[in-house]
């Protein structure tokens, strides 16, 4: 660094997070909303304009994750359910189209190629039952907006150099970082760091964190396009696969196509491909992709022929295309143990034709982001932050495994007149693919133990470890219709819902209402300095008056709203008027497997996970549960005089220091 100039400690934040892909992203818009100090930092000078070239074929430089293909990107249902959280699904959703359905097809007994299936993309209980195609700058476009609304900015273009743990009480770690426009350096001092720099993760390399990586020797090329066809099916997410070879299709925005095929060893040796052993190096960012454009476009345009006929199948105008090898790697750990954290691309890559490494890693960082905000403000152990590991950790271990079944059935030559297998591996992949049937195994966080009667035959029954299916409600108290989503922002906090059927005229709800408007309460238990009455707020306000609230609560019923003075309820009911539902049909309580009879409680997680299900007088055993985890205001205090710090985490506290090797002691 003979040429760099050094400059002073002029940083201080809570986390500093490394890489604005999708998951630093996430990371960043969700800290900024929990009213957390962060500084996102990106080698990049500017993010990604379209990931596209057009006209014509060029040799480009590509990051690992473009030579997989980022020109457009698939956002599943869950993944928008999230959206929606944060207000910016709507921006989104304009910017792509909605990928609906799904059709296979193949060749019949008579050699003529036919639609062996076709039917919903999502099968799940959902709002938003289609994959949304949009590119991935776009996405990239609504979160750097999102930040600059709230005084947020990507440091651009700044390389993380180094990190190490020190004796600083308040800001432990130091990260060395290079300003490469004005090539000095700069030391960023954090609590946390998170790196979501990708598959060549320098974050991930310092850490010095094993991985377990195989690779194939199938390559793959990925193009977007402008294709002039008559088959029918041009418009949906299509396999088709024949003698011929197989192709993915998936229709994009603007009338654009993807395809995905294979090429044949022979095909890809004539392509020269991509030196792959560049991608483990963190100090060589760029590669060249070396392929004969000639060559590959005629490739792709007979694949396209023989593949579709008897149909038409030309490329009329390409708008980005690569290659890539199928190769997966999977951290052993996705954290240091303390305060360093790796998420998305940089601690699991995969295919990209199932449409999830944009999902997945955005909910990484969903996962991970609100246990350091309740840590960070001395809400929550910081035990708790071990269940981002173990949680998502057993997710990329279920995506490594469907890709691997998913890739090899696809594409295989002897694989490609068993149509019926790789359709039956699809659908019985439904609720990972959309991320609608992805569930935490109990920890700290979840109890598996249900003490209500719930209905197992339900459409999306409360389950803990799954994402809470949102109801369908009206508004009580002004009579709108609305989706529990518009209503329950992404804000760090937990959601009590209260399931209370016909309750209220049943006068079934006093006991629950005692226990609301108690000290035990959770209401009251771990809040501070907030107002008595809860104003009002969704997914486009935030109320001062409700910053010191822990717990927000939902009261959904049966009875017609028309027939309950909000008034006369039992408190603390009257200080949430903005919060009571009615489910006048009953169908939201019977979709959730709940006898209105009977009823149940909720706790849901700030990231829409359900933590613990019980019946209507079950308070205390919620109660009890978040006493195994959360401070009480009073317990923090005493934490923070022990430890001496501002933060109620120490950093004599499961704090180490790295060795040589960059490992964490």
């Amino acid at each position: 660094m003979s040429n760099q100039q050094e400059s002073s400690d002029d940083v201080a934040v809570d986390v500093l997070i490394v890489g604005a892909g999708p998951a630093g992203y996430m990371a960043g818009v969700t800290l900024a909303r929990y009213g957390v100090s962060f500084r996102l930092i990106d080698q990049r000078p500017e993010c990604i304009q379209s990931g596209q070239a057009g006209g014509g074929f060029q040799k480009y430089l590509v990051r690992r994750a473009e030579a997989k293909g980022l020109a457009f990107t698939g956002v599943q249902s869950r993944t928008q359910e999230v959206f929606q959280t944060l207000d910016l699904r709507y921006v989104l959703d304009s910017k792509g189209n909605h990928v609906s359905e799904t059709a296979f097809w193949s060749l019949n007994a008579q050699a003529k190629l036919e639609r062996t299936h076709v039917g919903p993309e999502v099968v799940h209980a959902t709002p938003y039952p289609w994959i949304l195609a949009i590119p991935q700058s776009e996405t990239e476009k609504a979160f750097d907006l999102d930040l600059h609304t709230k005084g947020q900015y990507v440091d651009r273009p700044t390389q993380l150099l180094d990190f190490h743990y020190t004796v600083d009480p308040h800001f432990p770690i130091h990260a060395l970082v290079k300003h490469k426009f004005s090539n000095t350096t700069s030391i960023y001092r954090c609590k946390y760091l998170i790196g979501s720099d990708g598959a060549g993760s320098t974050t991930r390399h310092l850490m010095g964190i094993k991985s377990d990586s195989s690779s194939h020797d199938d390559v793959w090329v990925v193009a977007d396009m402008q294709l002039d066809t008559d088959f029918p099916d041009r418009r949906r997410r299509t396999a088709i696969r024949s003698p011929a070879g197989a192709l993915m299709m998936i229709p994009n925005p603007g009338g654009l196509n993807r395809i995905y095929t294979q090429l044949s060893p022979k095909e890809a040796a004539s392509l020269g491909g991509v030196d792959e052993s560049q991608f483990e190096k963190p100090e060589t960012r760029l590669m060249t992709t070396e392929w004969k454009d000639t060559e590959l476009l005629q490739i792709l345009q007979t694949r396209l022929e023989e593949v579709l006929a008897p149909y038409t199948g030309n490329i009329k105008k390409i708008y980005w295309i690569s290659q890539y090898r199928i190769k997966q790697r999977m951290v052993r750990d996705f954290s240091d143990g303390s305060r360093v954290f790796v998420v998305g691309d940089a601690c699991h890559t995969h295919s990209p034709k199932a449409a999830q490494g944009l999902n997945i890693s955005m909910m990484d960082a969903y996962n991970l982001t609100w246990k350091l905000a309740l840590v960070l403000q001395d809400k929550m152990e910081p035990k708790v932050l071990e269940t981002y590991n173990t949680e998502r950790k057993k997710i990329a271990e279920e995506l490594l495994e469907f890709d691997r079944k998913f890739a090899h059935h696809f594409g295989k030559k002897e694989f490609l007149d068993n149509n019926e297998q790789f359709h039956d591996i699809y659908e019985k992949a439904h609720g990972f693919t959309t991320g609608i049937g992805l569930r935490y195994e109990q920890n700290v966080l979840i109890d598996y133990n249900v003490d209500v009667p719930v209905d197992s035959k339900s459409l999306e029954l409360l389950t803990p470890g799954k994402r809470l299916y949102a109801p369908a409600v009206v508004r009580h108290i002004d009579g709108s219709a609305t989706s529990i989503l518009d209503d329950m922002p992404s804000n760090g906090r937990f959601h009590l819902f209260i399931f209370a059927g016909n309750a209220l005229s049943q006068n079934r709800l006093r006991s629950c209402a005692r226990y609301l408007a108690s000290g035990d309460s959770v209401l009251e238990r771990y809040s501070s300095g907030f107002a008595r009455v809860w104003a009002f707020e969704d997914i486009r306000r935030t109320m001062p008056e409700n910053k010191g609230r822990v717990v927000d609560l939902f009261l959904i019923h049966t009875e017609n709203h028309y027939d309950i003075d909000l008034a006369t309820l039992p408190a603390p009911f009257p200080d949430w008027q903005y919060r009571v539902y009615t489910d006048k049909e009953g169908k939201e309580h019977k979709d959730h497997g709940i006898d209105p009879s009977i009823g149940a409680m909720a706790l849901v997680r700030p990231d829409g996970y359900i933590s613990i299900v019980t019946g209507l007088d079950g308070g205390l055993a919620i109660t009890e549960f978040m006493d195994k985890f959360m401070f009480a205001p009073e317990s923090a205090c005493q934490s923070k005089q022990m430890n001496g710090n501002g933060n109620g985490n120490d950093i004599t506290n499961g704090i180490g220091t790295r060795n040589g090797d960059g490992v964490a002691n």
